[in-house]
Parts: C-alpha cells; sequence; structure tokens
C-alpha cells in the first residue's frame, strides 16, 4: 500500500505556494493583475497580508485534521484486515462476534484505545501521534479561537510523525 498522506502534503504544498505567490503579487503591486474579481481588490497591502497570513495558519490547522483522519482510515482499514478479525469462519455465532467486534473497531477511540494496539510503534511515537491526535481534535471541534494548541505541529511535522507510526505498524 502506498502511503496514503503524501497525495494531503503535496496539495497543501500547491496551496501554500499559492498562497506565497499571492503575497508576492500584493507586495510588488503588479499592475492589473488584481481585479475586481479578487478579494484584495483595493484594499490595502497590510490588509491583504494578513489575510494571506490568516489563510494560511488555517489552511495548515485543516491539512492536519485532513492528514489524522486519513491516518485513522488507514489504520482501521488495516485492523480490519487482520486475520483473527477479517475473515469469516463459516460458523453462525463465531461469525456475529466477528461482525461485532469489527462494528465496534469503528467506534473505538484512535487516541485512547486503537494507537495503543500497535505495541511494535515505538512508545514515544505512539505518544507523539496521540498529541496529533489531540491537535486534530482541538481544529475539529473549533477550539483554535479559544484554547491554545495542545501540541506545536505543521502539515510538515505531522506527515512524518503519522508516516513513520504507519512504517512502524507495517500498515504501508
Amino acid at each position: 500500500m502506498s502511503n496514503p498522506l503524501d497525495p494531503i502534503l503535496a496539495w497543501y504544498t500547491t496551496a501554500a505556494d499559492g498562497l506565497r505567490v499571492t503575497r508576492r503579487v500584493v507586495q510588488k503591486a503588479v499592475p492589473g493583475v488584481i481585479t475586481r474579481r479578487h478579494v484584495f481588490h483595493n484594499r490595502p497591502r497590510p490588509e491583504c497580508e494578513a489575510a494571506l497570513d490568516l489563510a494560511l495558519g488555517e489552511l495548515g490547522r485543516l491539512v492536519v485534521l485532513a492528514l489524522t483522519a486519513t491516518f485513522e482510515r488507514a489504520v482501521r482499514d488495516y485492523l480490519r484486515t487482520l486475520p483473527a478479525v477479517g475473515a469469516e469462519t463459516g460458523d453462525p455465532h463465531q461469525d456475529a462476534v466477528r461482525d461485532e467486534v469489527l462494528n465496534d473497531l469503528e467506534m473505538w477511540n484512535l487516541h485512547s484505545r486503537v494507537i495503543d494496539l500497535f505495541t511494535g510503534v515505538d512508545a514515544n511515537l505512539r505518544g507523539q501521534v496521540k498529541q496529533i491526535v489531540k491537535y486534530r481534535n482541538w481544529v475539529a471541534h473549533g477550539r483554535t479561537t479559544t484554547d491554545p494548541a495542545p501540541v506545536a505541529t505543521d502539515p510538515a511535522d505531522a506527515h512524518n510523525r503519522l508516516t513513520e507510526f504507519l512504517k512502524q505498524a507495517k500498515v504501508i
């Protein structure tokens, strides 16, 4: 399996580059490039730069959210393929128990239950991944304006940690 996180980091890099190019256009006041169709038209340069800073920060937070959600899906899908979980036995009782485990797997808390199943992954890395999950929850629940971030991370850092976990867990 290829790394499902790579495409997310690739589009983030493209979008972040687009914001940097836009910043250059605003700073250099290139004539005719910013028209009435653009949000920066006739706005003062400091206001445009502040809006770009805000957009880049929010983009980074949302990318960490997307990386973590994709990581979670990959881990849950991997757990579903394990022989003890994924194979039908033909015995109605055993298959019913198996089906319940598979249904319950979707409800298991990633932070407090799923990550700890991977005892072959370095304990420090498991802790770092839990921090990224807390960060994802902080973003997803709209706490970015009221509470400080639970951990300092950015898309590249989150991508590296989550990818390393997937590798050590033999998911990818």
